[in-house]
């Protein structure tokens, strides 16, 4: 099957500005951040029932003052905060780094290099991803970056390691709180718990995918993609394995295909066409995050002849997804990031990559929330969407997925202080 290659370059993306100055600054339009002298801290003890955040910035107004910012509480709460007129740069600086060696145990020049596991006693840094004019949220310590959500991964790796190897509660109780400071949770006042299950493992690893396939995606508008097509013109592959020999590592085909064989005897999802193992098996390789990245990128790729190697497996996931119902329903879509000047309304936008979306707009919500900074809520009109909230374990979040080369027409767009809303209306699609 043919791919061509796109004729014109996309416009270049817009660079992103300073960091944003805490959504607690009095007067916060009056300053802004030094450089890059703002640094978001966080320590939970599950043991001693602490799950507190701690922000340090140095700030400049509008006469050339320097300022050291700090702001700190529960996480979940508006905190206390201080702002010392320190005059000059240099001072405000000093002061900053002190803070920064107090609360953390480590010098401020090692920022770059330490390695930022966590410390009973001590707060450890959070990556965040923040420009400046974000602000305003309900989350002290800003927009989680994907590389931070990728650190919490990690740590589920360990805990996920220790219940196989039976590990006691103390070992559980450590990374649980290993976890929640590296991805902050809001508990308000009552104790975290301490992950000590399967499925309170899987609820936290699911809930980190989810957030990372619908939240985290590229959305800017890529214009002048050629359609993919003749894709469904090929043979079925027989088996997940056939379909994925290039595209990812054996354990993650048979671990897909393992799910699948649970969700193919109950039929999951009421498909209107039997689902073996192995269809199933090709939503889970997706929801697994496996291949998510890697895919979504190359269908946005200039380079069409890079999608070649997921032909079969998209044809296999393709299938699997037209045996779902084709559901007319109302979705959303909160991402972190501000699309106002690119979803411009009567504009038709195609998202080329497998797009998750959710039927509650709690779920959309409260990761918009949890970004502290700009973000656009997506209200989306379907026609074909694909429920599988009965195929992953975290069906909470009710995800519902649009076929890849999904087109949508921009209907109205908003902007109400931080948050941007557009909503859409499903209008084709671009790859078949």
């Amino acid at each position: 099957v043919e791919a061509k290659a796109k004729v014109e370059a996309p416009p270049p993306k817009k660079a992103k500005t300073g960091k944003a100055v805490d959504s607690s600054v009095p007067g916060r339009e009056n300053y802004s951040v030094v450089d890059d002298w703002s640094v978001s801290l966080n320590q939970t003890n599950v043991g001693m029932n602490n799950n507190k955040y701690y922000r340090i910035q140095v700030l400049k107004d509008s006469s050339d003052k320097y300022y050291c910012w700090t702001h700190w509480g529960r996480v979940g709460t508006s905190g206390q905060h201080s702002l010392d007129n320190c005059g000059a740069q240099d001072f405000a600086e000093k002061q900053f780094k002190q803070k920064f060696r107090t609360k953390s145990g480590v010098p401020h020049e090692n920022i770059a290099t330490h390695d930022w596991t966590p410390v009973t006693g001590k707060y450890t840094l959070v990556e965040t991803d923040e420009q400046e004019g974000d602000g305003g949220g309900d989350a002290p310590l800003g927009k989680l970056s994907a590389a931070q959500i990728e650190k919490g991964q990690g740590v589920l790796k360990k805990i996920e390691s220790a219940l196989e190897k039976k590990g006691g509660a103390g070992d559980l109780t450590a990374l649980s709180s290993e976890f929640y400071t590296v991805i902050p949770h809001d508990f308000g006042f009552k104790v975290p718990p301490i992950i000590n299950t399967p499925d309170m493992l899987e609820a936290e690893e699911e809930l980190l995918k989810f957030y990372l396939r619908m939240g985290f995606e590229d959305m800017e508008q890529d214009t002048g993609l050629s359609p993919i097509s003749g894709i469904m013109e090929m043979d079925l592959p027989k088996t997940l394995e056939a379909a994925c020999a290039k595209v990812c590592a054996a354990k993650q085909i048979k671990a897909s295909t393992d799910k699948g064989k649970t969700h193919a005897g109950k039929q999951s999802g009421n498909p209107t066409k039997a689902m073996d193992a192995h269809l199933y098996g090709a939503i889970m390789l997706y929801t697994s995050n496996a291949i998510y990245k890697e895919l979504n990128a190359i269908l946005r790729s200039e380079d069409r002849t890079k999608i070649k190697k997921y032909f079969q497996y998209l044809r296999m996931f393709l299938e699997a997804l037209g045996r779902l119902p084709q559901q007319k329903k109302t979705l959303w879509r909160g991402v972190g990031v501000d699309l106002y000047d690119q979803y411009v309304k009567g504009s038709t936008v195609t998202w080329w990559g497998v797009s998750s979306c959710t039927a509650d707009i709690n779920v959309a919500k409260n990761f918009m929330n949890g970004c502290g900074g700009k973000c656009t809520l997506l209200t989306v009109e379907s026609k074909t969407a694909a429920d599988i909230s009965d195929i992953t374990f975290f069906g909470n979040e009710k995800e519902n997925l649009l076929a890849p080369g999904t087109q949508l027409k921009v209907i109205s767009s908003e902007r109400k202080g931080r948050v941007t809303e557009i909503k859409m209306q499903e209008t084709g699609r671009a790859l078949d």
